[in-house]
């Protein structure tokens, strides 16, 4: 497989809930992608820069960064890292993002700033997944903009599920600036604990109301997933055997029939 799509498709794994698998799904689907033979670039939108530390760029090394990429300091190719082991690119984040709705608060077109950054770059990757900050901020709604489409975390509690509903909020001022927004790829059950009391029923509930949104494969607790960033390494490069990695596997199988059937949707369309 060496595309899932005949165009590149920018992916922003997004959720305004943080602590909702986010970093471990945008790092290990990245890992995923780029085994399967696709070119793959992780831009890390997150001001805590956890994607970058878990794949060993030290807050010392963050700079340039995907902030620096959109205040339009320094020129998006010098931001990007060539990482060897799990075989994808990264662009970091750092610090500064924590600034971006008041340095972009004067810049023409700010909510689609990232789209301008990014859109040089659709000749030399496959697949761009985004790991997005948890808020209702300027870079969520750039995100969201710049998207082709968005996969959504999703944890199977009460309070997990009022991520997707603050999530409406920027997904409203998406479509105020754009007019339209990207569909939503797929809904990702994380950190999915069957011996926790209400789980099946919450679980239930998500799969009735979002239908085939939600994704088949479901990721459950394996101390692999936690301990694997502590070694700078992915899933796949700490244990490939383990629960995790096979989830994140066959995460990577269902992302990848999703994109190849849109793109077959769009071209039975274009022909129509």
């Amino acid at each position: 497989m060496a595309s899932p799509s005949d165009s590149t498709q920018v992916i922003p794994v997004i959720n305004n809930k943080g602590g909702v698998g986010k970093t471990t799904t945008a790092i290990n689907l990245a890992a995923g992608l780029s085994r399967a033979g696709a070119r793959v670039l992780l831009v890390d939108l997150d001001s805590q820069g956890s994607a970058s530390l878990a794949l060993g760029v030290s807050r010392g090394e963050q700079r340039p960064s995907s902030a620096d990429v959109l205040f339009g300091e320094a020129p998006t190719e010098a931001a990007i890292r060539r990482l060897d082991g799990p075989g994808f690119d990264l662009m970091p984040g750092s610090i500064e993002l924590a600034d971006t709705d008041v340095r972009l608060a004067q810049v023409q077109r700010r909510e689609r700033r990232l789209s301008a950054v990014l859109r040089p770059l659709r000749d030399e990757y496959d697949v761009m997944l985004m790991d997005c900050p948890p808020s209702t901020s300027l870079l969520a709604v750039n995100a969201v903009i710049a998207a082709d489409a968005f996969l959504i975390p999703l944890l199977p509690s009460y309070l997990g599920l009022e991520g997707i509903v603050s999530l409406g909020e920027v997904i409203s001022k998406a479509r105020d600036s754009l007019g339209y927004v990207a569909p939503v790829l797929g809904i990702l059950l994380t950190l999915v604990d069957y011996d926790k009391e209400g789980t099946e029923q919450i679980i239930a509930q998500v799969r009735d109301h979002y239908g085939d949104k939600v994704f088949d494969t479901e990721i459950g607790p394996d101390v692999n997933l936690e301990d694997a960033p502590g070694y700078e390494q992915t899933i796949f490069e700490f244990d490939e055997t383990s629960r995790g990695a096979r989830q994140y596997a066959r995460l990577t199988e269902e992302v990848i029939e999703r994109l190849r059937e849109r793109e077959r949707r769009k071209n039975e369309s274009s022909f129509s």
